[in-house]
């Protein structure tokens, strides 16, 4: 019998595929993650915004190229059981099959696509196992998705994931280089008509803190703590205050594109999609009067891993 195993996720997400090594004990309902890693695949890129949306070639390529490197690291590891996982751009393309297939054959692992509101959950479960907050509301902000979850005394009162991330919001409302007046009032007046048609439930979140998940997020996060330039610290529980995180969004809203690289350092590849991303956000804290934000370094994978050595375990 093994007494220890090496949980591999394979995470595709529609801006970036992630790799994570977990050290799972036997018996055990926790685990250490022991190695992460991420390349920027851009897997929603050109899917556009039609019902039949489709991966494309150049999308999937660069995927199945990180899949390799990936299979590179976690084949030097033993006892390994591999659980890929994917979301909104694999989700929602009428060619999913296909790249399904391809994955299957570099790594032998059968990609489970989450719905909508299993991402949401397991962003749900991620955030609880590791921050202290009862009540909060939760955004995960993804590629071709955002989750959005109200959470009160503990309890995931409401959640839903909207079917726009900050790759394809950006491409709606041509937000890659410094966006124009009439595209951000056209992109503040969609959101405005989305959240009264989707999230009418929001009003129950008001004053409450907002918990940020996804990488355009985590890019404020090292913005605010000086790491964009230097070497990466931990943003797990830092807290911005709204009128802090409502100037760094402002600042970038003045910038091109290539002006928002130069301030992004390390996160220079998401300057043409943090407007995209950051834009719901700024909406939600208005929205609900948010006197803060905090981050979370746990989201889908953790509370995916959490769901499965509870039911193992039990």
């Amino acid at each position: 019998m093994l007494t220890m195993q090496n949980l591999v996720i394979l995470d595709f997400g529609s801006n970036s595929t992630r790799l994570s090594i977990n050290e799972v004990q036997a018996n055990v309902s926790t685990f250490k993650e022991v190695f992460r890693t991420k390349e920027m695949t851009r897997m929603a890129e050109g899917m556009g915004q039609e019902k039949n949306r489709q991966l494309q070639p150049q999308a999937i390529e660069r995927t199945l190229d990180a899949v390799r490197k990936f299979k590179e690291i976690y084949s030097q590891y033993e006892n390994v059981k591999i659980k890929a996982i994917a979301t909104a751009a694999v989700r929602a393309a009428s060619n999913a099959q296909e790249f399904i297939d391809q994955v299957k054959q570099i790594t032998g692992a059968t990609i489970e696509v989450l719905s909508g509101d299993t991402e949401a959950y397991y962003d749900y479960v991620g955030v609880t196992h590791y921050l202290n907050l009862k009540d909060a509301i939760i955004v995960d902000m993804g590629g071709g998705s955002f989750e959005v979850i109200l959470m009160k005394d503990g309890k995931d009162e409401h959640l839903i994931s909207i079917q726009h991330g900050a790759v394809s919001l950006s491409e709606k409302f041509n937000a890659h280089d410094k966006i124009l007046a009439k595209d951000l009032f056209e992109f503040q007046n969609y959101l405005q008509a989305l959240f009264d048609e989707k999230l009418s439930w929001l009003k129950d979140g008001h004053d409450l803190p907002l918990v940020l998940l996804g990488g355009a997020t985590r890019t404020v996060a090292r913005k605010k703590i000086g790491t964009l330039h230097t070497e990466e610290k931990s943003i797990h529980e830092l807290k911005i205050m709204r009128d802090e995180i409502f100037t760094i969004y402002q600042n970038w809203l003045a910038m091109n594109k290539q002006e928002r690289k130069q301030d992004l350092g390390s996160e220079a590849s998401r300057a043409d999609i943090i407007i995209g991303g950051l834009t719901p956000i700024i909406e939600i804290m208005r929205r609900c009067h948010c006197p803060y934000v905090t981050f979370s370094e746990s989201g889908v994978r953790e509370g995916l891993l959490f769901e499965m050595l509870e039911t193992n375990s039990n």
